[in-house]
């Protein structure tokens, strides 16, 4: 009998742990920025960012995204009217305006990219990217979780990409990075304390 109620007790236990587990929301609160191309998207990178904004924050998550920053001055919008006029600044050779924008956006950009707990970078090989690189490239010196999405999936990723950073953050699309996240976030997966890093009380 003393057994028996030993099995029972192992079984309340373990209800009680599941349901805990179920309640367990790791990424709520936490920051992510949203990384890639936006000089030569079609649609200024736009799209992609919005569906996973209204994703992350359904978790709680607090979305960096660089086509909508948090920042009232419109030079820094970088998209719709603003690329427009650093495109022509490009083409009539007024490289000094041009810089003194740039340098201005490549800042707020890369200050979100610093306080952000974990990026999430889009590549796509067939378009022209700098400022996702660099900004990739920032995540994974200060050894922040940063999860890449490939077009095409991973085969179609740089070979150099498999030997700076975890193959197992590299995805073959978005829904596949949602699956890989809503587990990170539930606790179902053990997170890599390496790269995640989830505070108590705080």
């Amino acid at each position: 009998m003393g057994e028996e109620n030993g099995d029972f007790k192992e079984v309340v236990e373990t209800v009680i742990k599941d349901s805990k587990n179920k309640d367990k929301t790791c990424l709520r609160g936490l920051r992510c920025y949203l990384a890639g191309p936006i000089d030569n998207a079609s649609d200024d990178g736009v799209v992609w960012r919005k569906k996973m904004t209204t994703w992350l924050k359904k978790k709680g998550v607090v979305v960096f995204d660089p086509c909508n920053k948090p920042i009232s001055y419109s030079k820094y919008k970088e998209i719709d009217a603003e690329k427009l006029k650093m495109l022509e600044l490009k083409k009539s050779n007024r490289y000094f305006e041009l810089s003194q924008r740039m340098k201005e956006i490549v800042h707020v950009d890369l200050r979100m990219t610093d306080i952000s707990d974990f990026l999430i970078v889009y590549l796509n090989p067939k378009i022209s990217m700098f400022g996702t690189i660099h900004e990739l490239l920032t995540s994974l010196h200060q050894r922040k979780p940063t999860l890449v999405v490939v077009e095409g999936g991973k085969k179609e990723a740089s070979n150099w990409l498999f030997g700076i950073m975890d193959f197992n953050f590299i995805f073959d699309d978005f829904d596949e990075l949602k699956e890989f996240l809503h587990l990170i976030d539930t606790g179902s997966i053990g997170a890599n304390l390496t790269r995640w890093v989830f505070f108590d009380n705080v």
